[in-house]
């Protein structure tokens, strides 16, 4: 029997009501269901919505307990948003989640991504949504299927130094205009080795694209960094099993060890590696010291790997490593067979010789390093910032004492250029530098490693404890960031931590409390 009107009345009528009993009895709000409604209609129809340059694949969306594909199916939980996937210039993939425009802050987040790229910074966008943001990420022009990525016809080299980035930044910002009916108010950016590179180009080439950016150990002089791998893995294949990687791991640990109490207390850190004067020599084998020790040769393989490069007619490259660095003794070609190849060896096999077969122990420093930049602008080292303050722009830098990937003296030198051009105080008004002791590259060590940098929140979402926050309060406040808070958590509790002093300070022990509390140390 057909419905009548008021029989279909009385059903939406039950309907209504059953919302909000289950809306009173701690279910979905009636007001969620209606957002969530309007937010899945206007996502659907934001797929056939036409941009310039920009391919849209795929427009769903997201709710909390749903299953998404992100590297791999996983059940979402967290703010429900519009998942927009696509290609910009046909060959630079990309991914904008939109959330709800009652939940929008009004502002923009984008990720880095690291290594070679060639995949998204899924763990920054559900970050952002979670605060608000419309998130953006990038896989900088290829995938990471395209093992040969350098080999490919068009412009992949280009995107994946700068433009893939760039381009990001405008038709995102476009594409949330067309969504919002507002451009983002602020945009922000977040990225720590090849994304802190990333993130240094845009705020030195495209210096409006961002106006707060956070960049964690960047690599600023990438092709150098390349350089001085290969180089290490030639010396590591020339000395064969005279320094395996466990005698690097002792030397690193007795460095460490002979170092922590150069800054006024044990704790198992060293706040400043290069106050530190670690003797090698003092681990040399004698008559009676034949264990635990080294040899006169494995003395002088220690120092050249930890010296200040240089090419092959005496030219300086680099700054050398700190001691207390974990070395990696990968021999050539490399072990990772199979698997993704070092960045070094692709930039260099791939990038200049075009060749993934070519022979990396013909190279030559001198010869070779040179011809990296006629294939892409990897050098993220320019201190001309002006434009960016000019703007308003803000930067903070960190980087762990420790990383054994991206030397912290690059950073440190970057800083020192930094000072050169502004001076220390005008430098403060725009830029910030932390230096993490104990942080291997990016995350990890043995020292206190989680402050909202790169990845996720910091344990306590406020302007101490989480560097997203304090960039947040710079930018929108004008607050600029102090003394930050890092905490080293295992198995979900805070087992230390430390305070982390604006460079060129560091933090000095007050003489009582305990070592792995933050509270006992001032910063000066």
């Amino acid at each position: 029997m057909p419905w009548t009107l008021l029989e279909s009345g009385m059903t939406a009528l039950r309907f209504c009501l059953w919302l909000i009993a289950y809306s009173l009895g701690g279910g979905v709000s009636f007001a969620a269901f209606a957002q969530d409604t309007r937010m899945q209609q206007a996502c659907e129809q934001f797929a056939s919505r036409p941009f310039a340059e920009v391919k849209i694949v795929a427009s769903q969306a997201v709710s909390s307990g749903q299953i998404v594909n992100l590297n791999q199916p996983i059940t979402y939980v967290g703010q429900s948003f519009c998942r927009v996937e696509g290609f910009i210039d046909a060959d630079i993939g990309f991914e904008l989640w939109l959330p709800a425009p009652e939940q929008w802050n009004q502002r923009l987040l984008t990720g880095g991504v690291g290594g070679q790229a060639g995949s998204f910074n899924y763990q920054i966008a559900h970050r952002g949504v979670q605060r608000g943001y419309a998130t953006a990420t990038t896989d900088s022009g290829h995938k990471v299927a395209d093992v040969h990525w350098l080999l490919m016809k068009g412009r992949q080299a280009e995107n994946y130094a700068e433009r893939a980035h760039h381009l990001l930044a405008v038709k995102a910002k476009e594409m949330m205009q067309a969504y919002y009916g507002t451009f983002p108010k602020h945009a922000f950016f977040i990225g720590c080795s090849g994304g802190g590179r990333q993130a240094l180009t845009e705020v030195q080439r495209y210096p409006l694209d961002y106006d707060g950016v956070i960049a964690g150990a960047p690599g600023v002089n990438t092709p150098e960094m390349s350089a001085r791998r290969l180089w290490e893995m030639k010396q590591h294949s020339e000395w064969g099993s005279l320094m395996t990687q466990k005698h690097w791991d002792w030397v690193a640990k007795e460095a460490r060890k002979q170092c922590d109490a150069s800054d006024g207390v044990i704790n198992g850190l060293t706040e400043n590696p290069r106050q530190c004067r670690f003797n090698v020599s003092s681990l040399v084998c004698t008559a009676q010291r034949t264990e635990a020790c080294l040899t006169p040769s494995q003395i002088a393989a220690v120092e050249k790997i930890h010296a200040p490069l240089t090419d092959e007619v005496g030219v300086p490259i680099d700054g050398g490593l700190p001691y207390g660095v974990r070395i990696t003794a990968d021999p050539l070609p490399e072990p990772f067979t199979p698997g993704p190849r070092y960045l070094a060896v692709v930039l260099f096999s791939e990038g200049i010789y075009r060749d993934p077969n070519w022979d990396i122990s013909k190279f030559n420093i001198s010869r070779d390093l040179k011809l990296i930049d006629q294939v892409m602008n990897l050098h993220a080292d320019d201190p001309n910032l002006d434009l960016f303050r000019d703007a308003g722009g803000k930067l903070i830098l960190y980087h762990g004492w420790t990383d054994q990937l991206v030397s912290p003296y690059s950073t440190l030198a970057y800083q020192e250029s930094l000072l050169v051009r502004y001076g220390s105080q005008a430098l403060d008004h725009f830029s910030r530098l932390y230096m993490v002791p104990g942080m291997d590259h990016c995350r990890g060590g043995e020292g206190a490693d989680q402050f909202g940098g790169m990845g996720n929140d910091g344990p306590v979402v406020d302007s101490n404890n989480d560097m997203l926050t304090a960039l947040e309060h710079w930018v929108l406040r004008g607050e600029s960031p102090r003394d930050l808070i890092a905490s080293r958590i295992a198995n979900g509790n805070v087992e230390r931590t430390h305070r982390l002093c604006t460079y060129p300070k560091t933090a000095k022990y007050i003489g009582f409390g305990s070592p792995l509390v933050h509270t006992n140390y001032r910063c000066e």
